[in-house]
């Protein structure tokens, strides 16, 4: 037998301590002494993410040290939002230049498109003897955004203009795949190192745009099989997570999905001789497959 559930975050209750959207079911799932398998059969989900959010990727800290070992820092905070090239630029130098020293030492940061990647340029206009000794990369969360790394930096260059150029390129996507996850199932097949204990109820792949919505229909026919166990489910709990497991906030915007619930008979145990007992049978499970514990 098989039936499908049909649920919406609207309708969901939020827990902003775990993330989870708890969805409360006016059927019931009941196994009826039958095996219970779901799977994902299709979701829309909004692009409402940003790409940059406060206490997770928006902090970075550069330093140029001038002549005279006097040192110039730049403690910036990127304000949560989804950035484009362009725009992020335009917010960091709109930050460097705050935190500049004075009108004569400045630090601006642009983009080269044909290599993906950023770069800081120092300069100090007042005139000899004072000059750029050295631009460093010195701690932040935005690294990875950025494409730097911790500790990069110029060297001693002991000039009035001097470029420090970022080693990998920008990466403004935040995720490249949406995970659901569920905490109610415990499925050892869907458990990994990074779910702590939670299962993977499917992978959506990211394949639109900011302010535009996935709509991702499953492929596959496979099913996840719920434990003997659980027999009965009256909610389910769900969160959806970046490929770095933390969790993402769509800003009030609602999901969608449908679920595909199989019903399927449990295997029965079967006698192959009306002079053996069932603790024969079941010993000779043991020693044969290792099957026992399935049919306890």
């Amino acid at each position: 037998m098989t039936e499908y559930i049909y649920l919406n975050s609207v309708y969901s209750e939020f827990d902003e301590l775990t993330k989870y959207h708890r969805f409360n079911l006016v059927k019931p799932i009941i196994g009826n002494n039958k095996n219970i398998a779901i799977r994902l059969s299709e979701a829309e989900v909004p692009i409402s993410y940003y790409n940059v959010i406060t206490g997770y990727n928006d902090k970075v800290f550069f330093k140029m040290t001038i002549t005279n070992d006097e040192v110039v820092s730049y403690d910036l905070t990127l304000p949560e939002q989804n950035y484009k090239i362009s725009s992020l630029v335009a917010k960091i130098n709109e930050l460097l230049l705050a935190n500049d020293k004075d009108s004569v030492t400045t630090l601006s940061i642009s983009y080269n498109p044909e290599t993906l990647k950023l770069s800081l340029t120092g300069k100090y206009t007042g005139g000899a003897p004072v000059t750029i000794l050295n631009i460093q990369i010195f701690s932040g969360t935005a690294i990875r955004l950025l494409g730097m790394t911790v500790g990069l930096s110029t060297g001693v260059t002991n000039l009035t203009t001097s470029v420090l150029n970022f080693n990998n390129a920008v990466n403004l996507n935040r995720t490249k795949n949406i995970y659901f996850f569920t905490n109610i199932f415990n499925t050892e097949n869907t458990v990994n190192d990074y779910s702590q204990g939670n299962s993977i109820l499917a992978k959506v792949q990211c394949n639109a745009i900011f302010n535009d919505i996935i709509s991702y229909q499953n492929e596959s026919d496979g099913f996840i099989n719920i434990p003997q166990s659980v027999s009965y489910i009256d909610h389910i709990n769900l969160k959806l997570l970046d490929d770095d497991w933390t969790f993402l906030d769509f800003n009030r915007l609602n999901f969608c999905l449908s679920l595909v619930v199989q019903h399927s008979e449990k295997k029965i145990v079967t006698f192959e001789s009306d002079n053996r007992t069932q603790q024969d049978d079941m010993l000779n499970m043991l020693n044969t497959d290792n099957d026992l514990c399935e049919y306890l």
